[in-house]
C-alpha cells in the first residue's frame, strides 16, 4: 500500500510510529503521503520495514497516486 492509503486506513498514530521507527518524522511522512515529497530509496526501505511490509516499496517511490 502507498503512504496515503496507509495514513487514511491506519491513522496518524500508526503513521507516526512507522515514521519514528524508520528514523523520520510524522511531518515528513505526511508530506510523502500527500505527494509533496518522495522518499529516498533508503528511507523507502526503512518505511517498508518499519511498517512490517504493509507499505509497498515501489508505491512509496512512485508517490501518492500509485
Amino acid at each position: 500500500m502507498n503512504a496515503r492509503d496507509f495514513l487514511d486506513l491506519k491513522g496518524r498514530e500508526a503513521a507516526e510510529q512507522v515514521a519514528v521507527k524508520a528514523g523520520t518524522t510524522y511531518a515528513y511522512f505526511y508530506q510523502i503521503a500527500r505527494g509533496n515529497r518522495r522518499p529516498s530509496v533508503k528511507l523507502a526501505e526503512k518505511l517498508v520495514k518499519a511498517s512490517n511490509q504493509e507499505l509497498d516499496f515501489v508505491a512509496l517511490l512512485r508517490g501518492a497516486r500509485s
